[in-house]
């Protein structure tokens, strides 16, 4: 590691000091000079930082310090790609504002793919539900990397219809890689970490607050070929997500709901004022990649009653007692036909034990 490298993680253990501050004190310090040194003896320190920010520095000069951090994070699996490093994403460089390090568990190969961040409301509807998992499913079935921020709602969707589906996903997070937020998400972190990745600007030690949610998804953003929303309200973070891409040069995909909807509120106010891509199928998505669409996965061969469940729900949501009495199946035969229906993704199964057709 080289002394630049733990110049920016020894920044990084001040959540006091936001990307500008840090940004500063680097400029005025020359390449490959150890901060810590002289940093109390730079005369301009003191135009970036207010006593009392100098003061809790000055209490941590001392190397050993920074060692043993680093130490930690190494023996924790935790591996720190700064912006030096060749290793360090392309596309987020890119960027106007890209993170001076990226704390990573998890398979870093993943980087280096193309992906497509999926960001959306916290709040979704079943029509939201079942777009997310279609999007997604048949994009990381072509293998495209799913980007999203590990909140609840759509990000979580998307991330574990990712998983369910073999495919591949990066989950960006606000806070530092030991305060993994929400904790209702923890157990999908640690399931990420096997094959998949988890990461953060943020030290790993550092909590998250409000600050630093909105910044965070410029790096959802600028990690990603484009971003897709599938449903989200007129005030939804995610649009700050779609401003970042649309500022990067990234693409921005929405797919329009119901006007009288508040959770689509959001995704047709991009298509209007952003310009945002009407999206109806991910194929659009595919197509815009250069993407040659695999074709293995859907070719079902359906039977008479398949066709005609699919029939019965295919413009609203149906119980399973509405079905059972439509096709006046037993109920162990028409588990076995819905469980078998959804595993090819032609139903999607929502909550109060309903289904609608994918």
């Amino acid at each position: 590691m080289t002394i630049d490298d733990r110049n920016i993680i020894w920044l990084d253990l001040f959540p006091f000091l936001t990307y500008q501050k840090k940004k500063k004190i680097l400029e005025l310090f020359s390449k490959g000079q150890d901060i810590k040194s002289s940093f109390l003896s730079n005369k301009y320190i003191r135009e970036i930082l207010t006593d009392d920010e100098i003061s809790k520095m000055s209490n941590m000069l001392d190397n050993q310090i920074l060692d043993r951090y680093i130490e930690r994070f190494n023996s924790d699996n935790i591996i720190m790609i700064t912006i030096n490093d060749p290793k360090y994403p392309k596309l987020l460089l890119e960027t106007a504002s890209p993170p001076l390090c990226l704390y990573c568990k998890g398979n870093i190969q993943l980087l280096d793919t193309v992906s497509i961040a999926v960001v959306g409301t916290r709040r979704p509807s079943d029509y939201g539900i079942v777009t997310t998992k279609q999007f997604v499913k048949e994009l990381v079935q072509n293998d495209v990397t799913i980007v999203s921020g590990l909140a609840v709602g759509i990000d979580t969707i998307a991330h574990k219809t990712a998983l369910e589906n073999q495919g591949k996903t990066i989950a960006v997070l606000a806070g530092g890689l030991y305060h993994i937020y929400p904790a209702v998400n923890q157990s999908l972190a640690r399931k990420m970490i096997e094959n998949n990745l988890i990461l953060s600007e943020n030290s790993p030690n550092i909590s998250p607050t409000t600050y630093y949610f909105p910044i965070r998804n410029r790096i959802i953003a600028g990690l990603s070929s484009g971003v897709l929303i599938p449903e989200a309200s007129e005030k939804s973070g995610s649009l700050h997500t779609a401003k970042y891409a649309d500022d990067f040069n990234r693409e921005v995909y929405a797919i329009p709901g119901k006007i009288t909807s508040e959770m689509s509120k959001g995704t047709n106010m991009l298509i209007k004022e952003l310009k945002a891509h009407i999206t109806l199928s991910p194929d659009f998505i595919l197509e815009a990649l250069h993407i040659d669409k695999n074709n293995k996965n859907f070719n079902i061969q359906l039977d008479i009653l398949d066709q005609s469940i699919l029939n019965y729900i295919q413009t609203e949501k149906k119980t399973f007692q509405e079905i059972a009495d439509f096709t006046h199946l037993p109920t162990s035969e028409l588990n076995s036909v819905l469980l078998e229906l959804e595993m090819n993704g032609l139903v999607t199964k929502l909550a109060n034990n309903s289904y609608i057709k994918t």
